[in-house]
């Protein structure tokens, strides 16, 4: 019996501990956060594709960075100045290490480093812009106008996403814990 009741507290614990938390937002914040992420992709991927660098596997770290923006629109990883500072300085350490190393992935590892401790000390740690090493040194691409076209301009439109987003989601009452 004692057994029994032990057994019926640890699944009552693990129920609790396994139970989501309560939502952030209303049901029409979350329309909203999924309309507007869903619509910042498509944008991302629409304007990539008629600029003739739809690369799916370099667009990755910007769907990571829409939901970042849509999901925590408060969060210092989701400003405007750390999202454009993490996004240059990997790209421009990337295509550093692209041209001065020969592939490996000592050099990768070495560059996903450094990137990530100039992150932390300049204080412009956005996650998904790390991804950004692994993608250029990874695929070897030494085309510097991919600083520009896709990955400025990805940016640019995360940018005024976040503005517009913020615009509207301000409007909406805040959800009560």
């Amino acid at each position: 019996m004692k057994l029994r009741n032990t057994l019926k507290v640890w699944v009552q614990k693990i129920r609790e501990f396994l139970k989501p938390p309560p939502a952030e937002f209303s049901l029409t914040q979350q329309l909203i956060i999924t309309l507007g992420s869903t619509i910042t992709i498509c944008l991302l991927y629409g304007i990539n594709y008629l600029l003739g660098k739809a690369d799916i596997l370099l667009l990755a770290p910007f769907i990571a960075s829409a939901l970042m923006i849509f999901t925590m629109p408060n969060n210092p990883m989701t400003s405007a100045t750390t999202m454009l500072q993490s996004y240059v300085l990997c790209a421009l350490i990337s295509f550093a290490f692209v041209y001065v190393f020969e592939y490996s992935q000592w050099v990768l590892i070495a560059a996903f480093g450094i990137c990530f401790f100039l992150m932390l000390l300049l204080d412009c740690l956005h996650p998904p812009a790390i991804m950004l090493p692994f993608i250029i040194i990874g695929e070897q691409m030494r085309d510097y106008s991919i600083a520009f076209n896709p990955i400025l301009i990805d940016v640019v439109i995360l940018l005024i996403s976040t503005y517009l987003f913020n615009k509207v989601l301000r409007r909406l009452p805040k959800v009560e814990k």
